[in-house]
């Protein structure tokens, strides 16, 4: 079973709850955490943790930005989230088969654990854009296929893991090809999405 570890891989540097808050707010409430997801980290990830006093089973109401410092700071985009804050809560991976690693961030876990939600944010290099991938945070436990190019789910239920397969629509949204399938010793994994695969194209026309 290929489980994406909460272990970061970083294309730059992440500073875990810094003092000094960006994007002129330094009496706003909360832990922060900044993001440089580009060669250029005038550009930032910003995330605010604990903005309500209103924490439940470890989950955190926070704020996420996505912004330009300098001299004028920008903020380009602002979401609210409810996440759970462990220490390597960033990876990436790339999701779109575009060549360039995307932004995953931790959200919650589920199954006693078992089970990984992430938040999945494409980057773009060339014009330094951030966009979430809206309902990649309900899939579980993802990994991608660079082979047969999809997302791949691993899902623990009891003592039993379910694969099922994904892929990123046109507009970038999440859709799953076939049905969900039991992991068994017997079963070839690969074989078994080819044949969804197949199956889905067949449809297609």
């Amino acid at each position: 079973m290929k489980l994406l570890p909460f272990i970061a891989v970083y294309l730059s540097c992440s500073t875990l709850l810094a003092q000094e808050k960006i994007f002129h707010q330094p009496n706003a409430k909360g832990e922060w955490q900044y993001i440089h997801p580009f060669v250029d980290k005038s550009y930032v990830v910003a995330i605010q943790y604990g903005v309500k006093n209103d924490e439940e089973d470890g989950l955190k109401s926070s704020n996420l930005y996505f912004g330009k410092i300098g001299k004028t700071d920008k903020v380009f985009w602002k979401e609210q989230l409810q996440l759970r804050f462990v220490k390597d809560n960033v990876s990436y991976e790339d999701y779109n088969n575009d060549g360039l690693k995307d932004l995953l961030i931790f959200e919650d876990t589920g199954a006693r654990g078992g089970n990984a939600y992430y938040n999945l944010y494409l980057l773009n290099a060339k014009n330094h854009m951030v966009k979430k991938v809206v309902g990649f945070n309900k899939i579980v436990n993802p990994s991608y296929h660079k082979k047969l190019k999809v997302i791949v789910s691993y899902g623990l239920a009891g003592t039993d893991v379910y694969i099922s397969v994904y892929r990123l629509n046109a507009n970038n949204k999440p859709y799953q090809i076939g049905k969900s399938f039991k992991e068994t010793d017997d079963i070839d994994v690969d074989r078994k999405i080819a044949e969804l695969l197949k199956k889905h194209k067949s449809k297609s026309f």
